[in-house]
């Protein structure tokens, strides 16, 4: 809407920055009008006024906390940095950094060294200048102060809401929609009947099983979708859809808070974001009307919890070389790999139920993919790949549950001696000793089967953070480092540094036939 704007008259070259904040959505809410329509009306008011010449207007359509989640600020920056304009028009001096103190110091800096201006209705601030400096960077300081304070009400307000059993969700949870609360700021959910017979239906099935066969999340997806249920995206369910169903306690009429929280982590230098499930949320009585009762959810939590082997799963390496690069032709979804037990090899395959793309061996895909690619490139040069931060993260984490299993088994045994003692001393009946001493066993059976497990995850883990096999020529080609690789992790992130996505097809005809699929290679060159 705002891209291709400009308004020729005037002198000089200057750029129009447009940006929302929590407050103009805020007052849009009440009726007030367009923000950013506003503020570009504003701003070449003022451009018409000082007789500026304006280039290019940047108006973000998206909110972000940081610069690296607003791509017009970057592009802005990009462009100033390379002394493109004498000067950029902004509402106010808040709209251009609410971020960390990096952030800031890299407006600022960008700013000043490329000796551009930064004109507002209120004040024009020029670099040069030691005083408009200043109070550029004490303006900077005082946005992100507002910021966090602002940060901070919503989320008291938020976690206040929770507390009286307002549903403070923009999206309703499958069976339910969201109905305004009367008399009272705030939501809460009715319950939508056909939607929350499917959901009743959920929870039966999972509890007493499908025609007298036990049934898990898979089972229970494949007999919607053989029903003709719709799920709630419209789409086909799948096996998370209903597990996300089962987890969730507004069924049982509770309100949850800190479900998902932001988890931000340092990155090869690039802060990353993150929402995982958090097991240990917080649950408050809701004033909605549950679809289940409190006895079916305590049983289906019990069944899911019982279901849930001590394993070292969350610590192990990836496996598969192409993970995230190869879509499904049919139905657009990513390929996964699916182990097979030995001999047979992994197999690639849809995870759309019903999808009529036909798997294929792992390791035959990836042999027509690294001969693709050994014609784009032979015979380029290549720079070796580096370490992913995950595998030695992997492995560091892997120590750690290491060390405090040997710990755990260590206080077992001491625990053992104790229940001796205690028996010896009179303490403990024959009958109480047997009981715990069984206990006790049991658990260190459990640990000491762990600790084995994890032993071989960090032996292979430390493999991998030796990705080579022996010397490579130099300079390296494609082939050269691909074959000399070890780590699938590794190999995954060389084939990304190459590849945009892959588009895989095998209709069913060709089943029965290993080598008949197409592959569709988007290079990133």
């Amino acid at each position: 809407m705002f891209e291709h704007l400009s308004f020729p008259e005037g002198t000089g070259s200057y750029a129009i920055y447009l940006r929302k904040s929590r407050k103009d959505l805020e007052a849009e809410a009440k009726g007030e009008g367009e923000t950013l329509t506003r503020h570009l009306q504003m701003l070449t008011e003022l451009a018409q006024h000082l007789n500026l010449h304006i280039e290019k207007v940047y108006a973000e359509v998206v909110s972000g906390e940081s610069i690296q989640d607003r791509p017009r600020m970057q592009a802005l920056l990009q462009d100033v940095e390379a002394s493109q304009y004498d000067g950029v028009l902004v509402a106010e001096i808040e709209r251009l950094a609410r971020g960390d103190t990096s952030d800031q110091g890299r407006v600022a800096k960008a700013f000043q060294f490329s000796h551009t201006k930064i004109i507002t209705p209120a004040r024009t601030y020029d670099p040069e200048d030691e005083y408009d400096e200043e109070y550029f960077e004490f303006g900077l300081f005082m946005s992100r102060r507002e910021y966090k304070a602002i940060r901070r009400r919503l989320l008291a307000g938020t976690k206040a809401s929770c507390k009286e059993g307002k549903y403070t969700g923009s999206i309703p949870p499958y069976g339910y929609e969201r109905c305004k609360l009367s008399r009272e700021k705030g939501w809460s959910l009715s319950i939508l009947p056909d939607q929350a017979n499917v959901v009743r239906m959920i929870f039966h099935w999972y509890l007493y099983g499908i025609e007298g066969t036990s049934a898990g999340y898979g089972k229970i997806a494949q007999k919607l979708n053989q029903l003709g249920i719709a799920s709630p995206s419209g789409a086909l369910w799948t096996s998370n859809g209903v597990q996300n169903i089962l987890r969730n306690p507004v069924y049982a009429g509770y309100i949850k808070h800190g479900y998902r929280k932001k988890v931000k982590k340092l990155v090869d230098g690039q802060l990353t974001h993150s929402r995982p499930l958090s097991h240990d949320c917080t649950l408050f009585p809701g004033r909605h009307t549950p679809i289940i009762s409190e006895e079916v959810w305590q049983a289906v939590h019990m069944r899911q919890d019982s279901k849930r082997h001590d394993s070292s799963a969350q610590y192990r390496l990836p496996q598969n070389p192409l993970s995230g690069l190869i879509r499904c032709g049919h139905c657009g979804r990513i390929m996964q790999r699916k182990a097979n037990p030995f001999p047979t090899e992994a197999t690639l395959l849809c995870p759309t139920p019903g999808c009529s793309t036909v798997s294929s061996s792992l390791k035959l895909v990836e042999q027509r993919i690294l001969e693709a690619i050994t014609l784009c490139l032979h015979p380029h040069p290549l720079p070796a790949p580096a370490i992913p931060s995950g595998i030695t993260e992997q492995t560091a984490l892997l120590k750690d549950a290491l060390t405090s299993c040997q710990q755990e088994l260590k206080t077992l045994s001491i625990q053992l001696t104790h229940q001796y003692e205690l028996l010896e001393q009179g303490v403990y009946t024959q009958e109480l000793f047997l009981s715990r001493r069984e206990q006790t066993l049991v658990k260190k059976e459990t640990l000491t089967s762990r600790l084995h497990r994890l032993t071989e995850e960090l032996q292979s883990a430390e493999q991998h953070s030796q990705p080579f096999q022996g010397d490579l020529p130099f300079p390296w080609t494609f082939s050269d480092i691909y074959e000399a690789l070890t780590s699938p992790s590794v190999k995954n992130c060389l084939l990304k540094q190459l590849i945009d996505y892959i588009i895989y097809t095998k209709p069913p005809e060709s089943r029965g036939c290993p080598d008949r699929f197409t592959l569709e290679v988007f290079l990133l060159f």
